[in-house]
């Protein structure tokens, strides 16, 4: 039987769990984030005119974490990641995608080689 102000006990336990619902949701989309810094997942670096757009990228990855990130050129020149000594061709108009372990701590210069042009800065924190 509904109470004076229109709803039954069923109804407002109902409409609570509904609440509880969507605040749960909402939670889990704002935590899993975007494409922002933090790379829980891949990040894009994008390079124009052999620097990287709105400055140096900063990655983080705790170690022992798989680091991810994907470099978008209008260059074509070597990433290097260095202290992990990794090195990939980026083809002019094109992309290239980083994927290891992150079992070096530290922060990490990642360059255009021959542009001798940081575009983004790794760090693994224990």
């Amino acid at each position: 039987m509904p109470d004076q102000r229109g709803l039954s006990g069923r109804q407002r336990a109902a409409l609570l769990l509904a609440a509880v619902a969507i605040v749960v949701v909402a939670f889990v989309l704002i935590s899993s984030g975007g494409d922002d810094d933090k790379s829980s997942g891949s990040t894009t670096v994008k390079v124009v005119d052999a620097k990287p757009e709105g400055g140096i990228k900063k990655l983080s990855f705790k170690k022992g974490d798989q680091v991810q990130f994907k470099v978008v050129s209008d260059t074509a020149d070597e990433i290097h990641v260095h202290g992990y000594d990794l090195m990939k061709d980026v083809p002019k108009g094109g992309s290239v995608s980083f994927s290891f372990k992150g079992s070096i701590e530290g922060r990490f210069v990642v360059e255009l080689e021959d542009h001798e042009q940081q575009i983004a800065e790794l760090d693994v924190t224990p």
